[in-house]
């Protein structure tokens, strides 16, 4: 029987530049067929913060805990309005941090890293 691999999320805040010279190097790291992990890459820290808030993390970290739950009981979870958890969900869903299914929400990820530099615009 073979062994599921843990998925891994690194994420990264480069310029557009950065960005490219990142997935240029990752394509040749791609083509041997091996797992690295996957990646997620945000084009300055505003847009970053707009998908990881405080609350939204809470959540990420619970669900990694927890599982696969219904909203409801995450709601219940980080002790906040399932309407507004809902909506949370809804966002990192949209953005590949949680997957949904007919069961409930899940984090697919053992681990998330997140690496950046914060600097002056230029």
């Amino acid at each position: 029987m073979e062994t599921k691999k843990q998925r891994s999320l690194q994420i990264k805040i480069l310029t557009d530049t950065e960005a490219t010279e990142v997935a240029a190097g990752l394509s040749e790291t791609l083509e041997d067929g091996e797992y690295h992990g996957e990646y997620m890459t945000f084009t300055s820290q505003g847009n970053f913060f707009e998908v990881f808030n405080a609350r939204r993390c809470d959540i990420i970290v619970k669900l990694q805990a927890l599982g696969k739950s219904s909203i409801r009981a995450l709601a219940k979870q980080v002790g906040r309005d399932m309407r507004r958890v809902h909506d949370d969900v809804k966002v990192l869903i949209s953005h590949g941090i949680i997957e949904q299914d007919s069961k409930g929400v899940s984090v697919p990820y053992k681990t998330i890293k997140a690496d950046f530099t914060l600097r002056a615009a230029t």
